[in-house]
């Protein structure tokens, strides 16, 4: 995979750019992340947070405290509201970008999911990848793949 990878929200208001190759990438099945998807589960690819730039407009930051008491930070368009990036306040050395922002997300590979017992009986991980039950820590998950 290129170690340059570049995205935008759905209207192009908001662009970014990613010099790294990802630490890991993967769906996750947590109720936000079904919320911000509008769907079963989100596909995201985690990064060193300083390898993630906006390079184009001004994303809006909305911060929710976890279950954990840690605070997931989600940075979205506020013309067309598309999610682009993503961080935990536990491990701000990282950065998430969702896979469909992506100019070219052929390039996502996905090694497992988590948060797999929030996942819906209508709509189940692949059974060929790794799943964890629920946040797993990152060194963990960079071992799957």
């Amino acid at each position: 995979m290129s170690e340059v990878l570049e995205g935008e929200c759905l209207c192009g208001a908001i662009k970014y750019r990613v010099e790294a190759a990802p630490i890991v990438s993967g769906a996750c099945y947590c109720g936000d992340c079904q919320k911000t998807s509008g769907g079963a589960e989100a596909h995201g690819m985690m990064f060193p947070a300083p390898a993630v730039t906006i390079v184009d407009g001004e994303p809006k930051t909305f911060g929710l405290t976890v279950d954990s008491g840690n605070v997931v930070f989600r940075q979205f368009c506020p013309d067309c509201g598309v999610h682009v990036i993503s961080w935990n306040s536990a491990a701000p050395e990282y950065k998430a970008i969702k896979v469909g922002t992506l100019n070219d997300p052929s390039v996502y590979r996905s090694q497992g999911s988590l948060w797999v017992s929030s996942a819906q009986p209508w709509h189940r991980p692949d059974p060929d990848l790794p799943q964890h039950p629920k946040m797993p820590c990152v060194a963990d998950l960079s071992a799957t793949g």
